[in-house]
């Protein structure tokens, strides 16, 4: 299967992926990388449904007109859409995308807060839990989004210790639901940015654990959703460092180390994120 990804982001900072990549074990491809741009500001408008190439997938990312009860007030100059983006160091994807979109786009104010090394497992070394409450939850923000959950595959201090076991399974779940529960308020968006694919042998396994637990917290939520960013950069279920565009050119969207986004793929996680807030801005 082949990775293609939708350029269309330019205008409308809308996703589509058609799968397909090689494992991270391949030699790298030899072909120049592309000069394309994943990132655009988000539109005024919503396109058109019927004439954007959206794919038929579910893990696509469409836009719909539907939601005529947005939670969102549409951001002005006068009212700018206040966002907060936090967590681990996987959190500096989403980062980097705003950090690029505060350049052209005066209606969004962004708030940075990213916490390298931290968890929801290890609440001994950083509490999201706590920090969340004392320090976000009743902050000026209309959109919070999390990208959390890197370094989790470990056992919990004082149990349980087996990582992926059911007990394990639910004590995750319940951390991702608290949280969720302290940050909701009427008139603000949370989103969880999911965890793509890893190259490091030992991370492999974490994101098919931790993906559907986040996934069932926070997707279709009258007040949440959730992001899937494996799909954008490692749609077959593996790590790679290329994905295509949608002329088959090579885009690079991973680093060497086998965690983290290079920049392209760093802006197309943060058009994903703003496609999941303009779904919700009316």
């Amino acid at each position: 299967m082949r990775t293609r990804v939708i350029s269309s982001l330019l205008v409308t900072a809308a996703i589509g992926l058609l799968g397909g990549s090689s494992s991270w074990a391949d030699e790298p491809p030899e072909a120049p990388l592309s000069e394309f741009d994943p990132w655009g500001a988000p539109h005024l408008r919503w396109p058109d449904p019927n004439s954007a190439l959206l794919g038929d997938d579910e893990t696509y990312y469409y836009w719909t007109r539907d939601n005529h009860r947005a939670l969102l007030a549409e951001p002005t100059k006068q009212r700018p859409l206040r966002i907060w983006v936090g967590g681990d160091s996987l959190a500096g994807g989403a980062a980097l995308g705003f950090r690029i979109l505060e350049r052209t786009e005066d209606r969004w104010i962004y708030t940075e807060d990213v916490k390298k090394s931290t968890g929801i497992v290890s609440a001994w070394y950083f509490d999201w839990v706590d920090y969340l409450k004392d320090e976000i939850a009743d902050g000026p923000y209309d959109v919070v989004v999390l990208s959390i959950g890197g370094n989790d595959w470990q056992g919990f201090l004082g149990g349980p210790t087996e990582k992926g076991s059911a007990e394990w399974v639910e004590k995750y779940q319940s951390r991702i639901t608290e949280m969720l529960a302290i940050l909701d308020r009427p008139g603000r968006l949370v989103l969880w940015v999911g965890l793509p694919h890893f190259r490091i042998p030992f991370m492999v396994p974490l994101p098919d654990v931790v993906n559907p637990i986040s996934r069932e917290v926070f997707e279709n939520g009258e007040r949440s959703d959730w992001v899937d960013a494996a799909s954008i950069v490692s749609p077959d279920g593996v790590w790679t460092k290329y994905v295509l565009d949608d002329d088959g050119t090579q885009i690079e969207v991973r680093t060497d180390d086998g965690t983290h986004y290079q920049s392209k793929g760093a802006q197309l996680i943060t058009a994903a994120v703003v496609s999941a807030i303009e779904r919700k801005t009316g």
